[in-house]
């Protein structure tokens, strides 16, 4: 963990200043009389004493999986009358969470590819730029972009899709065009303090790149990973590690991310954001042997799907602090889960997101899910109070 170095530039002036005065007076009527010579020095010292160590506090807002199904993209085709795509009634009851933090990370679980291939949907996903644009436009500052779909169009839609992020000036983690891209490790700096980002996925649905391109995903390796988090942690004060892992609709953390998840903490991450499974784990911090902590979120399910079991419906915004102060290890503060519904009318129409505390057992009665899937304000509030996000009533 770190004990990181806010530069403080410490000064101190010593001004020096000698004054010698003397004087002789004579009379032409008496005896030569010598008068006395009088010496005064004066001396001032300013010394500009060292600034206290002051403690800075990046604010981080994480999102789920923004998994985009045909019935999202298609509703906002309808909306916007034949002029793109007006994602704005989709994500209106929650678009308040996205702008608030310092830096907003969000999983794009699905290709953007430039618009080069037409909208899809599952098994092999691809959104519009108009997606990626009005997320950018809510609030969203990092986009992690490694996961199972991420080959779901192949070298030509990967290639796209980084093309997509940087001509937009987006911070993309995950794929990269080249061993130099991966190598420079993304960071964002806040107030003077410097943010590492780090993306990895266990899968890509059994797809892997041709031996004959450049392109680089981030894979799950753990001694790579740990590789990757000391470098980041020369080149920054914070480091925050997203992992598309864990097996998908279990809400259960398997003994392997917990292992996993504490090694990463001793090698240097602050922040390990989960997400794949598509419904909500628990979330922890972990203390290290050094007396630093991480916060791990296992997984933060899906932030906005059109998935058709009740967990998978879900979600939530997690809000948190970090702070680094020098010669101190870093600390996590200021954390807050805010749990979100994704709910939809019947045949899976009318998608939006709504705020669990402007959710009533009214709307959950009729959420379109309920023809496929257990579904109750209950049965929101006892998965959430299983998993430790909430607390019992």
């Amino acid at each position: 963990m770190k004990k990181r170095i806010f530069a403080a530039v410490i000064s101190a002036i010593i001004l020096c200043s000698c004054t010698a005065v003397s004087e002789v007076t004579e009379t032409e009527t008496a005896a030569e009389t010598e008068a006395p010579v009088t010496e005064e020095t004066t001396v001032t010292t300013t010394v500009v004493t060292e600034p206290p160590v002051v403690a800075k506090t990046v604010t981080f807002t994480a999102l789920g999986d923004n998994l985009i199904h045909s019935s999202i993209y298609n509703q906002a085709a309808r909306r916007a009358e034949g002029n793109g795509y007006d994602f704005e009634y989709a994500y209106a009851g929650a678009a308040d969470l996205l702008d608030k933090a310092d830096i907003t990370v969000l999983n794009q679980e699905t290709l953007i590819c430039n618009d080069i291939f037409e909208p899809s949907t599952y098994p092999c996903f691809n959104s519009p730029t108009a997606l990626g644009d009005y997320m950018a436009e809510l609030g969203v500052d990092v986009f992690t972009i490694a996961n199972n779909h991420t080959l779901d169009k192949g070298v030509k839609g990967l290639s796209a899709c980084l093309d997509y992020y940087d001509e937009r000036g987006m911070v993309r983690v995950g794929a990269y065009r080249d061993q130099e891209d991966r190598d420079n490790i993304r960071i964002v700096e806040k107030d003077g303090v410097k943010v590492a980002f780090l993306c990895y996925t266990e899968s890509l649905n059994g797809l892997s790149l041709p031996g004959d391109t450049k392109l680089q995903i981030g894979r799950f390796d753990k001694e790579t990973i740990i590789k990757e988090i000391n470098a980041a942690e020369e080149i920054s004060d914070i480091c925050v590690v997203s992992l598309h892992w864990g097996a998908e609709n279990s809400g259960v953390v398997e003994d392997y991310q917990r292992t996993a998840a504490k090694e990463f903490a001793e090698a240097g991450a602050d922040v390990i954001i989960g997400n794949h499974p598509h419904v909500l784990r628990e979330i922890e911090v972990i203390e290290t042997s050094d007396g630093g902590q991480t916060l791990c979120a296992y997984s933060l399910g899906n932030f906005i799907s059109a998935q058709s079991v009740g967990t998978n419906l879900i979600g939530g915004v997690l809000n948190f602090g970090v702070t680094v102060e020098e010669g101190q290890e870093n600390v996590i503060c200021d954390m807050e889960f805010v749990p979100v519904i994704t709910h939809y009318d019947g045949n899976f129409s009318n998608i939006r997101l709504y705020k669990l505390s402007d959710y009533t057992p009214e709307m959950a009665n009729s959420h379109g899910v309920r023809n496929m899937s257990k579904f109750s304000y209950d049965y929101i509030t006892e998965y959430l109070e299983s998993k430790g996000l909430i607390e019992a009533e």
